[in-house]
């Protein structure tokens, strides 16, 4: 970087008087970064190319008058783009036809004014130059002048002065990039100025502020980052240095700006012949270090290649790689499941899995909802290997089992000396040690408001704040959470965010509780007795009665109970020997069912009796063909509702849920087709055949 006080520029224009205007306007903009020095053209000298940091010149006619003594120096030159104040341009912009004169101090000045308003878009009318020893005065009423009033005719009553022509912005952007002064404080200035001129080309100044937006962000940003980078375009003049390349090669980026790369590394006694070709990970020595060294170029600016070299210090790689290994097997944090490991035989499983399967690839957040002990862990672990991310850790944490305060320090981690017992040097948290991975955030509903709103900022930014430090780390973490709450409530109760409900939810899974997919039992009580290594197979009365079982604690509980028969099997098990829950509710439902015999009958509205239906899947199937049929002879849709409708003027209470688990195992028997939307579902030829076959058997 230039040092602010030595930074030197000369302005050279027509004259002297419209030089020391130029140096003025720019002075009081940038007097307190760069020394202007103002200079008629004819008066400028070969030598001065030497004083000067940069020339900028008044427009491109003097730039040519002037190029015996600029062009072909070191000294670099730039044009000045000038433009009008927004005053000045209001004055003229609804102008109608007609001829004006257009005044200035010569004929080149007149004829760049005139390009210029016509440039800013006021096209409508015609605009003649008029200027000292003019051949023939133009023929107009109106005189138009950029502050040269005393240069119009006489004979000219009505003068429209737009004030002195001001330097555009583009020209200063380029300068203070010239001279890497496009900073915060710098922008600014510009954001101010740029309110009181008018842009010389639509969007101009727009871009021109995003292009300075984007350039302190990539400083910014490469600032952050753990590896030294350092930039230079296509001459090999460095453009830039981060904070740790200073450090690497202890040299602050204002000694070595826009010094050649090559020079700057040989002083420096570094081998510079990786800068020939892109390279990944060479090792060089800097300053008796050893550092791993990436070169590539870069294609900008009109396919010019430019240069980015990034260093790393080769003992903080392996470091780091062995204190990643050392901590993921030690905190365990890997995923051990996958989708094969989900034992299911229900269709509503199955095409759950498959939902999550097509999840898994994308980057997206997954929030998982179901009961306690439906598995949503076990799809947790699917989901993230099955993900790009399977190679790297998955942190799974409970958000219950912990303390608030303790909860936070483990998420987020905490710095030295954050509070009382801190571990010295600080610790890292949960996030960042699943950076590139995945974090399991189970029971997410639990969590208090305070860290819902920590945890929103990690979602949304993709960074974190450790407690008791300021400095912000970016995470590159895809956050999958599960609860069994109803986070919806909690949400119109407001002790859920709804910012961060939404930002949790992009992907749903809703797995469902063991008593809506019973189908499933039979395979889990294999698995699981295969698991344990006792019993082939349960007597038939367990099994039933396990089957009948409502499974409140949902697959867990079913585990829990086959390790149970196990233990406590001595060669002829009874029902007696399941758990104490388990079999009192099968005692219940028995002793209940016997009292009604055999179905507890409900009434309608109408008062008509209404039977649940309870019975065997065999009825159950049976009766739901024969409505399906009804329907198609009384001309209806066979949807749900209507199959309800015709079940209950046959006095029996069907559910919603009952048809569709029903419907689903006649499809897979083939006994049905089902229909999109509306239209329900269709007997196929087994179906009608199936009927025919039970009304004959009758």
């Amino acid at each position: 970087m230039f040092p602010i006080s030595n930074i030197k520029v000369a302005i050279i224009a027509g004259y002297e008087a419209t030089s020391q205007q130029i140096c003025d306007q720019l002075t009081a903009l940038w007097g307190a970064y760069i020394t202007f020095i103002p200079m008629a053209a004819g008066r400028y000298e070969e030598s001065m190319a030497q004083d000067v940091d940069l020339i900028l010149v008044s427009s491109h006619i003097i730039f040519t008058r002037s190029s015996p003594a600029v062009i072909n120096k070191r000294t670099e030159v730039q044009i000045i783009g000038r433009t009008l104040s927004k005053a000045g341009w209001e004055k003229i912009k609804n102008l109608p036809d007609g001829n004006y004169m257009v005044v200035n101090d010569e004929r080149d000045s007149a004829v760049e004014t005139i390009s210029l308003i016509y440039e800013l878009g006021l096209r409508n009318v015609n605009l003649l130059p008029c200027y000292p020893d003019v051949p023939e005065l133009p023929k107009a009423a109106i005189a138009i002048t950029p502050g040269e009033r005393s240069y119009v005719p006489s004979h000219i009553e009505h003068v429209i002065d737009l004030g002195e022509r001001v330097v555009d912005i583009s020209t200063m952007v380029e300068m203070l990039t010239r001279f890497h002064l496009l900073n915060h404080e710098t922008t600014l200035i510009l954001n101010e100025y740029a309110k009181n001129i008018v842009s010389r080309s639509q969007g101009l100044q727009a871009t021109m502020q995003g292009l300075i937006h984007t350039k302190n962000l990539f400083e910014e940003t490469l600032n952050m980052v753990q590896d030294g980078v350092v930039t230079y375009d296509e001459r090999g003049k460095i453009t830039f240095l981060n904070k740790v390349a200073e450090e690497i090669l202890a040299l602050p980026f204002s000694r070595v700006a826009n010094r050649d790369i090559r020079l700057v590394l040989r002083e420096m006694r570094i081998d510079t012949s990786f800068l020939d070709k892109d390279l990944q990970n060479q090792l060089i020595t800097i300053r008796s270090q050893n550092i791993l060294v990436n070169n590539m170029k870069i294609l900008s600016r009109g396919n010019v290649a430019e240069g980015v070299i990034t260093f790393k210090i080769a003992k903080e790689v392996e470091e780091l790689e062995l204190k990643l290994r050392t901590q993921l097997r030690t905190n365990g944090h890997t995923a051990r499941f996958h989708f094969s490991d989900i034992v299911t035989n229900s269709p509503l499983m199955k095409r759950l899995v498959s939902r999550a399967q097509r999840m898994a690839p994308n980057d997206l957040g997954v929030l998982i909802l179901g009961e306690n002990g439906t598995g949503k862990e076990l799809f947790a672990h699917s989901l993230h290997n099955a993900s790009l991310r399977a190679n790297f850790p998955f942190v799974a944490v409970n958000c219950s089992a912990l303390p608030e305060s303790l909860l936070e320090t483990e998420l987020f981690g905490y710095e030295d000396g954050a509070f009382t017992g801190a571990k010295k040097g600080g610790k890292p948290g949960l996030f960042e040690q699943a950076h590139r991975g995945t974090i399991f955030l189970d029971e997410i509903g639990d969590i208090s408001p305070h860290l819902q709103t920590r945890l929103l900022r990690v979602v949304q930014q993709k960074e974190i704040i450790k407690v008791g430090g300021t400095k912000v780390l970016p995470v590159d973490v895809r956050v999958i959470a599960a609860t069994n709450r109803n986070l919806v409530t909690m949400m119109k109760e407001e002790k859920f965010r709804e910012d961060l409900y939404y930002r949790l939810k992009v992907l749903q899974i809703e797995v469902p509780p063991l008593r809506e997919r019973k189908e499933d039992i039979p395979y889990l009580v294999q698995h699981f007795l295969k698991k344990k290594k006792v019993l082939a197979e349960l007597p038939e009365p367990i099994m039933a009665a396990i089957t009948q079982y409502q499974w409140p604690g949902n697959i867990r509980e079913l585990e829990n109970t086959i390790e149970y028969l196990s233990i406590m099997n001595e060669g002829d098990l009874q029902i007696e020997d399941l758990p104490f829950s388990i079999g009192d509710s099968i005692n219940q439902a028995a002793s209940t069912s016997e009292k009604t015999a055999p179905l507890i009958e409900t009434n309608d509205s109408s008062g008509q009796k209404l039977v649940p239906a309870d019975y065997a899947a065999l009825d159950v199937e049976r009766l739901l063909l024969e409505l399906i049929l009804e329907a198609k002879i009384k001309g209806l849709h066979t949807g749900r509702k209507n199959l309800i409708k015709l079940a209950r003027e046959r006095g029996i209470l069907l559910t919603e849920s009952l048809i569709r688990k029903q419907v689903d195992l006649l499809r897979e028997k083939g006994l049905v087709n089902v229909q999109i939307g509306r239209a329900g579902c269709q007997l196929t030829t087994r179906g009608y055949a199936y009927i025919k076959n039970q009304e004959q058997e009758d």
